[in-house]
């Protein structure tokens, strides 16, 4: 296995959830959801253990946790008339659906394929014809939002 693939695998959980090295409850897990979903404006801490179904003591405790772990920033502010924190997230979400194609994971020369070595992923025709296909694929579907835009 070639050092990109030990990296980016110890780094991204393939099946969409979020992997940041140490465990995260269920809970924290729903809450980084949450968080994620909110954009970047955050969301109250009051909201969010609300729509945890958890007591406040709990909400305060899981925003804690998820700041000591860099993933948001509490910060306070006066709402409902009553000082509270907002959540902001510090992780953003990534879309790695592309990564499905890339022929890297199942190419034969997998092992082989270093930097130092004459196969390589910087004259590899496979790898190349990915990034193409990939980059026309975005470049097709940035067209067609834009022609639905103008016939709105």
């Amino acid at each position: 296995m070639n050092c990109f693939k030990k990296v980016f695998l110890n780094e991204i959980n393939l099946k969409g959830g979020i992997r940041l090295g140490s465990r995260m409850s269920k809970l924290e897990e729903k809450a980084v959801k949450l968080l994620l979903e909110s954009g970047k404006k955050g969301i109250l801490q009051s909201e969010l253990w609300h729509k945890l179904n958890v007591t406040s003591r709990e909400g305060s405790r899981i925003a804690i946790k998820l700041e000591k772990k860099g993933i948001v920033k509490r910060v306070k502010e006066f709402a409902n008339e009553r000082w509270t924190r907002r959540l902001i997230s510090l992780i953003k979400k990534i879309n790695i659906d592309c990564l499905d194609e890339i022929p890297c994971f199942l190419c034969e020369y997998e092992s082989t394929c270093l930097p130092s070595n004459p196969i390589n992923s910087t004259m590899c025709v496979k790898f190349e014809n990915w990034l193409i296909s990939s980059f026309d694929k975005k470049k097709n579907k940035l067209k067609v939002n834009k022609m639905e835009k103008v016939n709105e």
